[in-house]
């Protein structure tokens, strides 16, 4: 069964941010809000940059964290190397010749190679056409 992540509300964060002054410890804190040590321990670590930890400005970043755009994967239908797996596959190449083959075109550059397990996710993620043969 998957685990299901929630983030910590205003509340919650109220509350890291009282204990806190009153000097509790991460899993005094953790065990009042039924979150895990580490939870809390993540969060502190992310927002109390002055060592002051202010609910408030947590939310904020926490919100704007949110809003950053996410990398975009190596085969992604806009990238450069779509084209080139592409072309191969057409050219009934397998995932594992490709991936051989961009390793040996470009040795020192990660961004131009893939794995041969990349190559199978890509195929089989995008629709019908695009990637499969």
């Amino acid at each position: 069964m998957a685990k299901i992540y929630q983030h910590l509300t205003t509340q919650e964060r109220a509350v890291v941010m009282t204990m806190r002054a009153d000097l509790c410890s991460t899993r005094s804190i953790a065990k009042r809000l039924c979150r895990s040590a580490s939870t809390i321990s993540r969060e502190l670590k992310r927002t109390s940059g002055n060592g002051v930890y202010d609910a408030n400005l947590a939310h904020a970043q926490c919100h704007a964290r949110r809003l950053l755009p996410r990398r975009l994967p190596k085969l992604h239908k806009d990238g450069a190397l779509f084209e080139v797996v592409r072309h191969q596959l057409k050219l009934l190449w397998s995932p594992q010749q490709i991936a051989r083959k961009l390793k040996l075109l470009w040795p020192n550059n990660s961004e131009k190679s893939v794995s041969h397990e990349t190559i199978y996710n890509a195929i089989y993620m995008h629709p019908r056409g695009e990637l499969k043969r």
